[in-house]
Protein backbone atom coordinates (compact mmCIF):
# COMPACT_ATOMS: atom_id res chain seq x y z
CA UNK A 1 0.00 0.00 0.00
CA UNK A 2 0.73 3.76 -0.75
CA UNK A 3 0.16 7.09 1.05
CA UNK A 4 0.35 10.56 0.31
CA UNK A 5 2.78 11.94 1.79
CA UNK A 6 3.12 14.69 -0.82
CA UNK A 7 3.68 18.36 0.46
CA UNK A 8 4.88 16.42 3.77
CA UNK A 9 8.16 16.57 5.36
CA UNK A 10 10.03 14.19 7.91
CA UNK A 11 12.90 13.52 9.72
CA UNK A 12 14.31 9.91 10.08
CA UNK A 13 17.42 9.24 12.01
CA UNK A 14 19.37 6.59 11.72
CA UNK A 15 18.78 6.91 8.09
CA UNK A 16 22.00 5.35 6.69
CA UNK A 17 20.82 1.50 6.97
CA UNK A 18 19.00 -1.13 7.42
CA UNK A 19 15.04 0.10 8.92
CA UNK A 20 16.27 3.59 8.65
CA UNK A 21 17.14 3.47 5.03
CA UNK A 22 13.79 1.60 4.51
CA UNK A 23 11.93 3.69 5.54
CA UNK A 24 13.44 6.83 4.27
CA UNK A 25 13.04 5.45 1.06
CA UNK A 26 9.34 4.40 1.82
CA UNK A 27 8.47 8.30 2.66
CA UNK A 28 10.05 9.35 -0.35
CA UNK A 29 8.52 7.57 -2.28
CA UNK A 30 4.98 8.49 -1.03
CA UNK A 31 5.97 12.08 -1.88
CA UNK A 32 7.30 13.22 1.40
CA UNK A 33 10.80 15.54 1.33
CA UNK A 34 12.67 13.83 3.95
CA UNK A 35 15.95 15.11 6.61
CA UNK A 36 18.46 11.87 6.66
CA UNK A 37 19.68 12.43 9.93
CA UNK A 38 23.17 9.96 10.84
CA UNK A 39 26.40 9.12 11.39
CA UNK A 40 27.47 9.07 8.29
CA UNK A 41 27.24 11.76 5.76
CA UNK A 42 29.17 9.39 2.61
CA UNK A 43 26.47 6.69 3.47
CA UNK A 44 23.83 9.30 3.63
CA UNK A 45 24.46 11.15 0.42
CA UNK A 46 24.62 7.99 -1.11
CA UNK A 47 20.70 7.25 -0.40
CA UNK A 48 19.70 10.61 -1.28
CA UNK A 49 20.78 10.56 -4.95
CA UNK A 50 18.46 8.12 -4.67
CA UNK A 51 15.47 9.27 -3.61
CA UNK A 52 12.71 11.76 -4.75
CA UNK A 53 11.39 15.11 -3.58
CA UNK A 54 15.12 16.77 -2.78
CA UNK A 55 15.83 14.81 0.62
CA UNK A 56 18.02 16.41 2.66
CA UNK A 57 21.36 15.10 4.18
CA UNK A 58 22.08 15.80 8.23
CA UNK A 59 25.20 14.27 9.22
CA UNK A 60 24.58 14.47 13.17
CA UNK A 61 25.81 12.26 15.89
CA UNK A 62 22.76 10.83 18.31
CA UNK A 63 25.56 9.17 20.53
CA UNK A 64 26.90 12.67 21.18
CA UNK A 65 25.31 14.74 24.11
CA UNK A 66 24.22 17.78 21.79
CA UNK A 67 23.99 14.91 18.60
CA UNK A 68 19.63 15.83 19.03
CA UNK A 69 20.27 19.55 18.91
CA UNK A 70 22.49 19.35 15.97
CA UNK A 71 19.70 16.75 13.90
CA UNK A 72 16.96 19.46 15.03
CA UNK A 73 18.81 22.70 14.27
CA UNK A 74 19.52 21.63 10.92
CA UNK A 75 16.37 19.88 10.09
CA UNK A 76 14.12 23.16 11.04
CA UNK A 77 16.79 25.18 8.88
CA UNK A 78 16.55 22.88 5.74
CA UNK A 79 12.92 22.21 5.80
CA UNK A 80 11.49 24.91 7.90
CA UNK A 81 8.47 22.68 8.96
CA UNK A 82 8.09 19.20 10.71
CA UNK A 83 4.81 17.09 9.73
CA UNK A 84 6.32 13.60 10.99
CA UNK A 85 9.61 12.51 13.42
CA UNK A 86 10.83 8.83 12.98
CA UNK A 87 12.73 8.26 16.03
CA UNK A 88 14.81 5.11 14.71
CA UNK A 89 18.67 5.60 15.56
CA UNK A 90 19.45 3.33 17.99
CA UNK A 91 22.34 1.15 19.52
CA UNK A 92 22.52 -1.92 21.40
CA UNK A 93 25.65 -3.20 24.37
CA UNK A 94 25.44 -6.80 24.37
CA UNK A 95 25.93 -7.26 28.28
CA UNK A 96 24.58 -9.47 31.01
CA UNK A 97 24.22 -9.23 34.06
CA UNK A 98 27.25 -9.31 36.16
CA UNK A 99 29.10 -7.65 33.08
CA UNK A 100 27.00 -4.44 32.53
CA UNK A 101 29.63 -1.46 32.41
CA UNK A 102 28.46 2.28 33.42
CA UNK A 103 30.19 2.97 29.28
CA UNK A 104 27.87 0.74 28.06
CA UNK A 105 24.82 2.00 29.98
CA UNK A 106 25.50 5.82 29.13
CA UNK A 107 25.89 4.62 25.34
CA UNK A 108 22.50 2.61 24.98
CA UNK A 109 20.85 4.99 27.20
CA UNK A 110 21.74 8.36 25.30
CA UNK A 111 21.12 7.38 22.14
CA UNK A 112 17.50 5.32 22.49
CA UNK A 113 16.59 7.42 25.47
CA UNK A 114 18.25 11.22 25.84
CA UNK A 115 18.38 12.21 22.64
CA UNK A 116 15.75 10.76 21.64
CA UNK A 117 13.44 12.20 23.94
CA UNK A 118 14.94 15.62 23.90
CA UNK A 119 15.10 15.39 19.80
CA UNK A 120 11.10 15.18 20.13
CA UNK A 121 10.90 17.74 22.65
CA UNK A 122 12.74 19.97 20.18
CA UNK A 123 10.71 19.52 17.39
CA UNK A 124 7.63 19.97 19.15
CA UNK A 125 6.91 23.24 18.66
CA UNK A 126 7.14 22.79 14.52
CA UNK A 127 5.26 19.58 15.31
CA UNK A 128 2.29 21.07 17.15
CA UNK A 129 2.15 23.90 14.58
CA UNK A 130 1.50 21.18 11.85
CA UNK A 131 -1.02 18.74 13.62
CA UNK A 132 2.22 16.14 13.14
CA UNK A 133 2.66 12.87 13.95
CA UNK A 134 5.74 10.94 15.57
CA UNK A 135 6.79 6.97 15.73
CA UNK A 136 9.48 5.65 17.85
CA UNK A 137 11.33 2.64 16.96
CA UNK A 138 11.28 0.28 19.83
CA UNK A 139 11.90 -3.68 19.83
CA UNK A 140 10.25 -6.70 21.20
CA UNK A 141 12.87 -6.80 23.81
CA UNK A 142 11.02 -4.09 25.48
CA UNK A 143 8.19 -7.32 26.74
CA UNK A 144 10.30 -9.82 26.17
CA UNK A 145 13.94 -9.08 27.34
CA UNK A 146 16.58 -11.00 25.54
CA UNK A 147 19.83 -12.63 26.70
CA UNK A 148 22.52 -10.25 27.65
CA UNK A 149 20.33 -7.35 26.52
CA UNK A 150 20.02 -5.72 29.77
CA UNK A 151 20.58 -2.04 28.82
CA UNK A 152 18.72 -2.33 25.26
CA UNK A 153 15.80 -4.28 26.85
CA UNK A 154 15.53 -1.51 29.28
CA UNK A 155 15.93 1.54 26.64
CA UNK A 156 13.34 0.13 24.80
CA UNK A 157 10.77 -0.16 27.99
CA UNK A 158 11.53 3.39 27.96
CA UNK A 159 10.85 4.05 24.67
CA UNK A 160 7.37 2.50 25.51
CA UNK A 161 6.89 4.66 28.40
CA UNK A 162 8.02 8.00 26.96
CA UNK A 163 5.30 6.84 23.48
CA UNK A 164 3.09 6.88 25.64
CA UNK A 165 3.37 9.79 27.45
CA UNK A 166 4.09 12.38 25.05
CA UNK A 167 1.15 11.12 23.75
CA UNK A 168 -0.86 12.67 26.32
CA UNK A 169 1.29 15.60 26.38
CA UNK A 170 0.52 16.36 22.80
CA UNK A 171 -2.76 15.15 21.69
CA UNK A 172 -4.36 17.85 22.36
CA UNK A 173 -2.83 19.99 19.90
CA UNK A 174 -3.47 17.45 17.58
CA UNK A 175 0.30 15.56 17.22
CA UNK A 176 0.05 11.67 17.65
CA UNK A 177 2.73 9.60 18.89
CA UNK A 178 3.27 6.16 18.25
CA UNK A 179 5.77 3.52 18.47
CA UNK A 180 6.52 -0.19 15.91
CA UNK A 181 8.28 -2.82 18.25
CA UNK A 182 10.10 -4.75 15.70
CA UNK A 183 10.44 -8.60 15.95
CA UNK A 184 13.58 -10.67 14.38
CA UNK A 185 14.85 -8.24 11.26
CA UNK A 186 17.39 -9.31 8.87
CA UNK A 187 18.46 -6.84 8.50
CA UNK A 188 20.49 -3.14 10.55
CA UNK A 189 21.62 -4.62 13.78
CA UNK A 190 21.98 -8.04 12.66
CA UNK A 191 23.56 -7.20 9.77
CA UNK A 192 26.15 -5.58 12.03
CA UNK A 193 26.56 -9.02 14.01
CA UNK A 194 27.06 -11.39 11.15
CA UNK A 195 29.52 -8.77 9.96
CA UNK A 196 31.78 -9.14 12.53
CA UNK A 197 31.11 -13.24 13.06
CA UNK A 198 27.91 -14.19 14.18
CA UNK A 199 27.01 -17.55 11.79
CA UNK A 200 24.22 -15.69 10.09
CA UNK A 201 22.88 -19.43 8.92
CA UNK A 202 22.51 -21.02 11.86
CA UNK A 203 21.06 -17.74 14.04
CA UNK A 204 18.90 -17.65 11.32
CA UNK A 205 17.24 -21.06 12.03
CA UNK A 206 17.38 -20.67 15.67
CA UNK A 207 15.65 -17.68 15.93
CA UNK A 208 13.21 -18.27 13.43
CA UNK A 209 11.92 -20.90 15.98
CA UNK A 210 10.23 -18.08 17.88
CA UNK A 211 8.52 -16.78 15.37
CA UNK A 212 5.40 -18.26 14.39
CA UNK A 213 4.53 -17.11 11.37
CA UNK A 214 6.33 -19.45 9.11
CA UNK A 215 9.36 -19.17 10.93
CA UNK A 216 10.63 -16.52 9.12
CA UNK A 217 12.37 -13.13 9.96
CA UNK A 218 11.16 -9.93 9.06
CA UNK A 219 12.49 -7.44 6.83
CA UNK A 220 12.92 -3.59 7.17
CA UNK A 221 10.35 -3.49 4.42
CA UNK A 222 7.99 -4.95 7.03
CA UNK A 223 8.43 -2.11 9.40
CA UNK A 224 9.02 0.79 6.94
CA UNK A 225 5.26 -0.66 5.93
CA UNK A 226 4.15 -0.07 10.12
CA UNK A 227 5.86 3.40 10.19
CA UNK A 228 4.17 4.34 7.05
CA UNK A 229 0.70 3.49 8.15
CA UNK A 230 0.92 4.99 11.47
CA UNK A 231 1.88 8.39 9.89
CA UNK A 232 -0.75 8.44 7.24
CA UNK A 233 -4.11 9.94 7.96
CA UNK A 234 -5.37 6.27 7.87
CA UNK A 235 -4.45 5.67 11.74
CA UNK A 236 -5.50 9.34 12.35
CA UNK A 237 -7.93 7.85 15.21
CA UNK A 238 -4.86 5.80 16.95
CA UNK A 239 -2.18 7.18 19.51
CA UNK A 240 0.03 6.19 22.34
CA UNK A 241 0.07 2.47 21.10
CA UNK A 242 3.43 0.31 20.55
CA UNK A 243 2.42 -1.58 17.01
CA UNK A 244 4.45 -5.03 17.64
CA UNK A 245 5.52 -6.29 13.83
CA UNK A 246 7.19 -9.88 15.06
CA UNK A 247 5.17 -12.33 13.02
CA UNK A 248 3.50 -13.58 16.54
CA UNK A 249 6.88 -13.85 18.75
CA UNK A 250 5.09 -11.75 21.28
CA UNK A 251 1.19 -12.48 22.07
Amino acid sequence: MTYNFKGKTAVVTGASRGIGEAIARTLANDGARVALVARSADKLKELAVSLPNEPVVIAADMESAEGWKAAADAALKALGHIDYLVNNAGVSEAQPMGKVTGEGLDKTLNVNVRNLILLTDALSPSLIQQKGAVVNISSVSAFSGAMGQIAYSTSKGAVNSFTRNASIDLGRSGVRVNAVAPGVIDDGMWSTAFAKGLDREKTLERMGRLVPLERRWGSAQNIADAVAFLLSDNASYITGQVLRVDGGMIV
